[in-house]
């Protein structure tokens, strides 16, 4: 057997326990019910109507409009809903155009097809607009190539944007009446965390808080970023979240001197929390202490509660870099011409889409433009890495196909088919919250029950969709992912040594007594830390192959957070009477995870750091050391392997 296809073999058996794992594992405790309910409704009601008219086909494409547009809202702000959900819905009306127009033209459809697959991989690297937006080009262009209804194109598509413009009216429904709902919330929920780390200080607890903070900013700052000039709430806002991460420095600060925050303190966080809620003002009494890291406690929960307050914001910091419209522009268009993944995306998507529309145009398969859907949907750069989302998807159509094939055999033809269409439209949203698989165990079937309402076709398209899906995997597995080795790798080398250059640029600021430039590399560190954390998360979900390998870097990986944290945490205590550090040992510190960066990117293990002796550094310095002494470790048991992609 070739090794190729050995590897495969080895793999399929270990995809299957993780993805059933994921479906009975309990619910999250965030659960949102709210998109739950709206999904079921913009879905069936242009049914409903559809039907009580005596014309199914004229609900289908607002519905499929409405679902799309819906899928693609992932939260935060009510600005960046609307430009992600906007995008998605506008690029779904512009491929159902094109495929409408490009049907039944033989061999030149497989051109098109490239094309708009060309495209949609090259949007999709603008952001998470761009990603909703490439893949809902993609999709709708091939459900309008597989599914001729009535009509022109151009009505058709304005029935499609009908759906999109429902689905946005009632997400953004509340939006006029509290135009800062999603970051008020967001600002409090960091907060209700924070006051977790008074009494918990595992790194499972930080890392939480981190992520937590990460989303508060990117939530505020998305909608800060489009109000027209100052906005003084919005910017107290961005305030809170600085004073937010002041806080936890000061705590990390005190944990490293073996003191407990005083109790009043979490009082005071719980206060705050409840006046960004509505409640009472909070207050913090003065404090006078020998500890630096107390003060700096202190300091960061007197300055938090009197923002709570109303209080005036003084010398706001941003931790995010402003960016201009052509800055943004740029960044992107550097990401893909002169990224080498994008680029290879870009290939294996066109190839796939290719063949699986010359499939399609073979007639081998009934309804076979559901191949091209799955090479689609299997391929998103996005959702994690191909092998498994390949499996997941079809292991999750199997269940949902037998699903839906019970369904389909109790439930006659007609309106009571809306019952089970409503249930697993609801149900998607929750799918997609928890795995690829689960999300498409719900998925097949309401695909089944629209198609039937449409067609008619019963009980036996149940194994059409099924085939047509594993076809479709074939196709991703044989051509966008044997031949590619880069893809059978998770990026955590790479994410890992960007962190480390990202936490060397915070250090080389972080003791200036300026500060110009101390917050906004501290926020890109931590930044760096979360994408390493995610490609990590992804990693562990693959084949033992892949995943038994990348779990040794979680000790390197907890090793840098160490540093970054011991950095912060210094930095609290000198700016509140601890002695700073020199110059001089700031730069050898800063050489050093140069060079650790630099020796994971070529595969090389790290040589011992020469740091300075210093009582201020003696921390990071021993974080330095461990830090070093781990990614050795790491380098030996992946066998060279430590800067692989």
């Amino acid at each position: 057997m070739p090794p190729g296809f050995r590897k495969v073999a080895d793999r399929l058996t270990d995809v299957a326990p993780g993805w059933l794992v994921e479906v009975v594992r309990p619910a999250p405790a965030a659960l949102r019910w709210e998109p739950m309910l709206r999904m079921a409704v913009v879905v069936t009601t242009p049914l409903l109507v559809g039907l009580a008219a005596g014309r199914i086909a004229l609900g289908i494409l607002p519905a499929m409009g409405a679902m799309a547009t819906s899928m693609a809202d992932r939260g935060g702000s009510y600005r960046a809903r609307t430009i992600v959900m906007g995008a998605a819905g506008l690029a779904g009306a512009v491929g159902y155009a094109v495929g409408a127009l490009a049907r039944g033209h033989g061999w030149w459809t497989v051109l098109v097809v490239v094309a708009v697959s060309v495209v949609s991989a090259l949007i999709s690297a603008g952001g998470a607009a761009g990603s909703a937006a490439g893949l809902q080009l993609l999709v709708m262009t091939v459900l309008g190539l597989g599914m001729p209804l009535s009509g022109p194109p151009d009505i058709n598509a304005l029935s499609f944007l009908l759906g999109v413009l429902t689905a946005l009216m009632l997400a953004l429904a509340r939006w006029p009446l509290h135009p800062r709902e999603a970051e008020e919330a967001a600002v409090i929920a960091v907060y209700r965390v924070l006051g977790l780390l008074f009494t918990e200080h595992d790194r499972g607890t930080v890392a939480a808080f981190d992520g937590t903070l990460s989303n508060g900013y990117t939530t505020v700052l998305n909608a800060r970023s489009a109000a027209m000039g100052k906005d003084a709430e919005r910017t107290r806002l961005v305030a809170l979240l600085n004073q937010a991460s002041l806080i936890r420095n000061a705590l990390l600060s005190l944990c490293q001197e073996d003191r407990e925050p005083p109790r009043e303190l979490r009082f005071a966080v719980d206060e705050i929390v409840d006046s960004l809620a509505g409640g009472r003002e909070p207050s913090v009494r003065e404090h006078g202490s020998d500890s630096p890291a107390l003060r700096a406690l202190y300091s960061a929960v007197r300055g938090a509660t009197e923002l709570a307050s109303g209080g005036d914001v003084a010398g706001e910091q941003l931790p995010y870099e402003p960016l201009g419209r052509g800055q943004r522009f740029r960044a992107i268009w550097e990401r893909v011409w002169y990224g080498h993944l994008a680029r290879v995306y870009v290939i294996r998507l066109a190839l796939c889409m290719g063949v699986a529309c010359a499939v399609s145009l073979a007639g081998w398969f009934e309804r076979s433009y559901w191949v091209m859907l799955t090479v689609a949907l299997v391929l998103k750069p996005d959702f994690g890495l191909v092998f498994a989302r390949a499996v997941q998807r079809a292991l999750g159509t199997l269940v949902g196909v037998l699903i839906g094939t019970v369904v389909l055999l109790v439930v006659p033809y007609g309106p009571a088919l809306l019952i089970p269409i409503a249930v697993f439209a609801a149900l998607l949203p929750y799918g997609l919250q928890r795995n690829w698989g689960l999300m498409s165990t719900f998925q097949a079937p309401l695909v089944l029950f629209l198609v039937d309402l449409l067609t008619h076709g019963g009980p036996k398209l149940a194994g059409i969709r099924l085939v047509d899906t594993v076809v479709g995997c074939v196709i991703v597995l044989l051509l966008g992912y044997l031949p590619w080795p880069a893809s059978w790798e998770a990026p955590v080398g790479p994410r890992f040594a960007d962190a480390v250059s990202a936490t060397a640029d915070y250090l080389r600021h972080a003791f200036d007594p300026r500060g110009s430039r101390r917050a906004l590399l501290r926020r890109k560190a931590y930044d760096a830390l979360a994408d390493m954390r995610t490609a990590f998360q992804r990693a562990v979900t693959e084949p033992p192959a892949i995943s038994r390998r990348i779990t040794t870097w979680l000790p390197a990986m907890t090793a840098l957070e160490q540093v970054t944290d011991a950095t912060a945490a210094t930095v609290a205590r000198t700016e509140h009477g601890a002695p700073p550090p020199s110059d001089g040992g700031i730069r050898a510190l800063v050489t050093s995870l140069e060079d650790i960066a630099a020796d994971v990117r070529a595969g090389r293990s790290p040589a011992k750091p020469e740091l300075a002796e210093e009582e201020s550094l003696e921390r990071m310095n021993s974080a330095v050391r461990g830090l070093c002494d781990t990614v050795s470790e790491e380098h030996l048991d992946t066998g060279g392997r430590a800067g692989a992609p």
